[in-house]
């Protein structure tokens, strides 16, 4: 879906990503990221990833995933923590 512009778009953030209230700070859960190749090691080039590297990698996915939908964006976020911190700045429609 990268790369393609909608008139409406829907993202899910799942579980992958979350927020920690107490530090007010984005994080990831990466035993429920399962895209092997994006958390992969690669001990022969001298890679090797973190979470870190991880939260950047998730962030930015979501990141282009929410700027597709030229007259809006549906967000559903399965976890309650960054569904609560993002109502924040995302208005809720019925």
């Amino acid at each position: 879906m990268q790369g393609y512009d909608l008139n409406c778009a829907g993202v899910i953030i799942g579980p992958d990503l979350g927020y920690d209230p107490d530090r007010g700070t984005l994080i990831v859960n990466s035993d429920s990221y399962f895209d092997t190749k994006g958390k992969e090691n690669n001990p022969r080039l001298g890679k090797t990833y973190a979470d870190d590297n991880l939260l950047r990698f998730i962030s930015n996915i979501y990141a282009v995933l929410l700027t597709r939908g030229i007259k809006g964006t549906y967000v559903y976020v399965s976890d309650p923590a960054l569904r609560a911190h993002l109502a924040r700045y995302i208005p809720a429609t019925v």
